[in-house]
Parts: structure tokens; sequence; C-alpha cells
């Protein structure tokens, strides 16, 4: 029943939400849904004084916006879109428009297409290309390249919308290994190229101080950085049900937000104070990874279940949660459907709203000691809400996901203390680095032999 502000306003979110995933699905002629907008606003004000029926017709109305909102953000056709010429070869130059994706053997640049060479005539153009290039020579954010190559629309394979997948950043067309010219360099946001640059020399002396894969694995998991950790240690984690800890996801911030929260109050820190710590924590650390939408995304959802254990009232944050999914979406509304980590993120909070509470009576007898408890509890709750959406995408259920996260979990939280003091201190003091990271060291080894042997573990997974 819709008896209260709060629930209106709700469900009109929830209206907004399921019109823009309609229309992932099945494409609505602009003549119909003009129809339907007139038609809701028509019923509205006659239904006007039935309080009922008029906040019904309306949001008819807001679903409609909906699926307008997602139609508006497909690709339209034009000569001054660079998809336009997918499947020719095409001489054009092009902005490297965020930080390269460094592979073990390869680099995926994302640039933005500027000028377009036909007929040999310059003309202006617009639209993102993937590429896949040699590791060298190196580019980095800001430089102006020239590029020869066949453009090609991306494809699903493996049962993968790979298409769909890169659709949701706007990305329409693909190369690989092109013939690549330096134009010029520093052509980026200043404010950008400087984070960039720090985040290298980050990684510079993460690189000299500590060895493989935990120099690789460490940076991927605080920076997001996947490309260099080995695939074997990567389908460990994969069996374990703890491949959330390697990738900036929603799920795995909320999880240790939620258990820094709890550390934060165990130790007597008010909670004022522990929710401004965190929330500079979350801003301070979107900003050094370079401001990705995905990790914005993912510290907004983490901020919000902080803001629900600070605020403590379950339904105003519901709200909030739901009007924050509303504006995500608003804003790129290809998420809703094609982007899984938007996916965990929102499922993971509201289970650490909604079932956290049921494991923490559950989880009495279990210790607080190091973090245990709050650990697991939240990690039990984020994975149960996940799981659907997991076995959708993957087709994989990891048995021994909840035992590999209780001790895998709360380590994480001494490597981000771990790290952040031996970058801190190295970066003061060069020359004693190496005992800077001994502590950091000691923690990713315990990590990576967690995983591993929790892999070796037979059935681990089931691949579904």
């Amino acid at each position: 029943m819709i008896n209260s502000a709060a629930k209106i306003f709700r469900y009109f979110l929830v209206c907004f939400i399921l019109g823009a995933g309609l229309a992932s699905f099945f494409f609505i002629n602009i003549f119909w849904l003009g129809f339907l907008m007139l038609f809701s606003v028509i019923l509205t004000l006659i239904f006007w004084r039935r309080r009922f029926w008029r906040y019904l017709f309306f949001g008819g109305l807001i679903l409609a916006l909906g699926v307008w909102r997602y139609q508006l953000s497909l690709p339209q056709a034009g000569a001054q879109n660079i998809w336009s010429y997918n499947g020719q070869k095409a001489q054009f130059e092009a902005l490297v428009g965020a930080e390269p994706d460094v592979r073990i053997n390869k680099v995926k640049l994302t640039v933005f297409a500027k000028r377009l060479t036909v007929d040999r005539l310059p003309i202006t153009v617009q639209g993102k290309v993937l590429i896949n290039a040699n590791l060298y020579p190196e580019y980095e954010y800001g430089d102006w390249l020239s590029i020869a190559c066949q453009l090609k629309a991306p494809e699903p394979f493996n049962g993968f919308a790979y298409d769909r997948y890169l659709a949701k950043d706007d990305i329409y067309s693909v190369c690989s290994f092109p013939k690549i010219k330096l134009i010029s360099k520093n052509n980026g946001d200043w404010l950008m190229t400087q984070i960039f640059r720090f985040k290298n020399k980050l990684w510079l002396i993460i690189k000299a101080n500590l060895p493989e894969p935990e120099a690789s694995l460490f940076f991927g998991i605080n920076f997001g950085a996947r490309g260099g950790i080995p695939q074997e240690l990567s389908d460990k984690f994969s069996a374990t049900g703890t491949s959330h800890l390697v990738a900036i996801s929603g799920m795995n911030i909320t999880i240790i937000a939620g258990v820094l929260m709890n550390l934060f109050l165990a130790c007597y820190i008010p909670r004022k104070k522990a929710f401004w710590l965190i929330t500079v924590v979350l801003i301070i650390y979107s900003l050094m990874i370079g401001f990705p939408p995905s990790a914005v995304r993912s510290a907004i959802m983490g901020w919000l279940v902080v803001l629900a254990m600070y605020v403590g009232r379950r339904d105003n944050f519901v709200n909030a949660l739901i009007f924050s999914a509303s504006l995500m979406i608003a804003l790129n509304p290809k998420i809703l459907r094609d982007d899984v980590g938007f996916q965990l993120s929102f499922l993971a909070v509201l289970g650490l709203i909604y079932l956290a509470p049921f494991f923490d009576k559950a989880l009495f007898r279990v210790t607080s000691f190091l973090g245990l408890k709050e650990s697991l509890q939240m990690t039990l709750a984020a994975q149960l809400a996940t799981l659907p959406v997991i076995i959708f995408n993957f087709g994989r259920l990891s048995l021994i996901a909840p035992a590999a996260n209780l001790f895998a979990v709360p380590a994480m939280i001494y490597l981000m203390i771990a790290g952040f003091l031996a970058l801190l201190f190295s970066l003061l003091i060069p020359p004693l680095a190496p005992y800077f990271f001994w502590p950091l060291w000691l923690v990713m080894s315990y990590l990576v032999k967690v995983i591993e042997i929790f892999a070796i573990i037979p059935y681990a997974a089931l691949n579904l």
C-alpha cells in the first residue's frame, strides 16, 4: 500500500529502473512510447482525486521515461561517429583518454577518436575505440596518436556478450595491433595526468620491493590493475569465491567498509568520527586510482553501507540506495543489464542491510578478535545476496567460498594498512623501502597461501 512519502518516492524510483530494464531487452517504437506517456498523463489527471490510481498511472509515466532514457543512450548512425566506419580500413587521430590496461602480452588502449581521413580529406569524428596493441613502444594517458587499422564491431564469444560489455562504456569499435605513430604528448587533463603518473610511481616502488605474484596481486587489489596477475592465481581466486578481493568492486568495498566501521566501533571510536574517517578514506582512494566510473560507483555503494550503520534507520537507507542506483542508471542506463559489477554492488549492499543482522545472531559464538565475526557476517550476507547473479553470469558455484572468505577477508584490512604505511614511508625514506615492505609481504604471502590451500580442495567449485 502506498501510504507514506518514503514509499511513494521508492515506488517512482523503482518504476524508472523497471523502464530502463525493460528497454534493455525490448526496443519500443518512439510513437508507442510517446503514446504511453500521453496516455499515462491523461489517466493521471482523470484519476487525480483518487490517490492510489493517481500514483499508479503517474508511475507509468516515469516507467516510460526510463524506457526513453535507455533508448537515448543507444548509438546513433552518422558520419561524425567513428563506429559508422566499422568494417573498413581507417586512418584516424585519437587521444588516449584512459589509463592503459597493461596485460602480460599486450596493452589495451581506450582512445577517443578526433579526426578521420576519408578520401585524403580530414573530417571531425567522435567516439571511443578499444585498441589491442603491443607492449612496446609504451603509450600513456594524454598521448595524441595517429592510428591505421581495420575497425571492427565487438562480437560475442564463448557465450560472453563482449559487445554489450563494451557498449556500457560507449565503446562500439575495436581494432587489433594497428600501426601507431605518436604525434604529441601531454594532451590530457592536467589533474588526471598527475594522478596516473603518481600511480605509476607507486607501482615502480611496489615492483621493486615485493616479489611476484605478490606485487601484481597487491597492485590489482588496491589500484584495479589486474592485468599482471598470473592466470593460474586468478583461477584459484575464482574457484574459492574470492575474486571480488582482486577487483575494485562494490561487493569488495562494501564488505571492507562495513568491517572497518565495526572495527572502529569495537575500538571505541565514536560512531560519527568513524563515519567521517571512512568517508575521507573512500574519497582519497577514488582520487588515487583516477576516478574510473566503476570505482566511483563502488565507493558510493560502500559509503552507503557506512551511512546505514551510522544512521541506523533501514527504511531511509533503502530509499537512499535505490535513489543512488536510479541516479547511476540515469547517467548510464546500460549498466543495469550489462554491468555485472553494478549488479553485484547493489545486491551486496542489500544483503549487508537485510541479511547481516540475521548472521549477527546466528554467529553469536564466533569471536570478534581481529574482526573475524564481522568479516564472516558481512561476507556471508553479501555472498548469499549476490549468489544468483554470480551463478547466472559465471556458471560457477564455489562451495568453499564462506570458509575461504573467513580466512581471507580479515587480511584485507591489514593489507590495506600495511600497504599504505609501506608506500608512505617509502616515499619519505626511499633507502629503507625494502624494510617497510616486510609486514606487507607477510600479509600478502598469507593471503596467497590461504587461496592456494582452499583451491586444492576437491570439488571446491562446481561448474553449472
